[in-house]
């Protein structure tokens, strides 16, 4: 089974059984409002990890092409990196914005948000969020551009709110986007990325927040750099040496489950694909001069070079030396992830984030992202690159959907494909593919209409698939 969505599924018939019932006696307002209780209960028992975030930035779009992505693990993009003014107008790099990149998200199956902010890119979100016509400004431009591109939603990245003032506006912004979204009639989603700590996070009121966000991201990321005393790791699991006040991972999933009360499935653990390099003879160790941002796939040619290889057993996390133990980087590897990826399994945390994409390309190998597939996701066996074995049927994600779901095949060789739709009750309801398809990884999404293009409603369905002597069939259930 593909674990990349599993959800409890024992009650749901049930759920729906008496949602039918419920439908026939109430009116439409109370009958949403039950449903939206309903699918959270379902979703308040599904077993956690189930999203793979990955930040797509501006400037890696030249030499890693969004049909790169490893699809197999991504479930979501966020396109890096727009900013607001003070007056609420967008404004982003000038190649940017691409609707074929959107258009290619889409293809394989996965979702793309746009990203606002980044370190840098926050000086105009205080301005922006000061006023109703400011924010509605920020909110008819945004919504013009996921019109105009495509995009899912947009994800918040502001570092960081400084004032009572800024939160307070702040929760006003996320409400008037939802609201916005809602009376849109589109399912756009609104995330946020967070930091570690009360030091980033004491000007955000996670409570007011919650209702309206998708989900937080927590940056796991950044605990030691320039601003540090000592040389320490950029993305410690645990604190090491144990006590050390600039925290952890766990640290910080700690401050944000416990002391903030994020629930764990709306929370993602996110990981570092760089490291950083510090001008000093051992880890912890006072350092000189400036520290710099390294990338996984600048770390391998450092691990060719020669350099020696480190475990830190209790920060779960490695480092490098170079021959004259005069320079150290700290950095991330496919072991590290997953001991991550397994922290975040124990915790029951909702996902795991990126930054970023294509900072772990090697040749054919994105070795992060296939750790966190392996790992993580327990669906993923073998390198993105190489074919599969047999015909593989994944299990259709989200599950519960309400209205787009998408489904999930894989190939050993070219060969012509049947997917079809059916109802309980054996009739046909859709067919998805009809015609040849290469070897590979595919993907496809369905909106839950029939063939005639009308929605239908509510229920369990199946999906088949055939091709040649191999036929499978899986359920998913349509909430409404």
């Amino acid at each position: 089974m593909d674990n990349r969505f599993r959800v409890f599924r024992k009650p749901i018939q049930e759920l729906i059984n008496l949602t039918e019932i419920i439908r026939k006696t109430l009116d439409n307002i109370y009958f949403t409002m039950i449903k939206r209780v309903l699918l959270i209960w379902i979703l308040s028992h599904s077993v956690y990890g189930q999203r793979v975030i990955g930040y797509y930035p501006q400037w890696i779009q030249g030499s890693f092409g969004p049909d790169e992505i490893n699809y197999s693990v991504i479930t979501h993009v966020l396109h890096a990196f727009a900013w607001p003014d003070g007056e609420g107008n967008i404004i982003t790099y000038s190649d940017m914005l691409d609707p074929e990149i959107n258009s290619t998200v889409h293809e394989h199956g996965a979702s793309i948000l746009l990203s606002f902010g980044g370190w840098g890119n926050s000086d105009g979100f205080p301005g922006m969020v000061s006023s109703t016509e400011t924010r509605q400004n920020f909110i008819n431009g945004l919504l013009d551009i996921f019109n105009a591109y495509g995009y899912d939603g947009i994800d918040l990245d502001w570092e960081f709110p400084s004032t009572t003032t800024e939160t307070n506006d702040l929760t006003l912004l996320v409400e008037e986007l939802r609201s916005a979204f809602d009376a849109s009639g589109q399912d756009y989603l609104i995330t946020m990325a967070v930091g570690p700590s009360n030091w980033t996070g004491q000007h955000f009121d996670y409570e007011a927040l919650t209702a309206n966000i998708d989900w937080y991201s927590m940056m796991g990321y950044d605990f030691h750099g320039s601003w540090s005393s000592h040389a320490g790791h950029n993305g410690p699991l645990y604190s090491s040496p144990p006590g050390d006040p600039d925290g952890s991972v766990h640290t910080g999933i700690n401050y944000l489950v416990n002391s903030r009360n994020i629930p764990s499935e709306k929370l993602n653990l996110g990981v570092p694909f760089y490291g950083k390099q510090f001008n000093t003879g051992e880890i912890n160790g006072s350092f000189s001069g400036d520290v710099l941002d390294i990338r996984y796939s600048d770390v391998l040619s450092l691990i060719d070079a020669g350099w020696e290889y480190h475990w830190d057993d209790v920060a779960k996390c490695p480092y490098l030396q170079n021959n004259d133990h005069d320079v150290l980087v700290t950095f991330d590897d496919p072991q590290s992830i997953q001991e991550k990826s397994q922290y975040a399994i124990e915790r029951e945390l909702g996902g795991m984030m990126i930054w970023a994409l294509g900072y772990d390309v090697s040749g054919n190998s994105q070795d992060l992202v296939e750790s966190i597939g392996q790992h993580f996701l327990h669906n993923y066996t073998a390198p993105y690159s190489l074919l599969p074995d047999n015909v593989v049927l994944y299990d259709n994600f989200p599950n519960p959907f309400n209205p787009m779901t998408v489904i999930r095949y894989a190939l050993p060789e070219d060969d012509l494909v049947n997917i079809i739709i059916y109802n309980t009750m054996g009739r046909e309801v859709k067919t998805l593919i009809n015609g040849q398809r290469t070897a590979g990884y595919h993907s496809l999404q369905w909106n839950a209409s029939n063939d005639a293009g009308a929605p239908i409603s509510a229920g369990i369905y199946l999906y088949m698939i055939r091709t040649g002597d191999f036929v499978q069939t899986k359920k998913m259930v349509l909430l409404k």
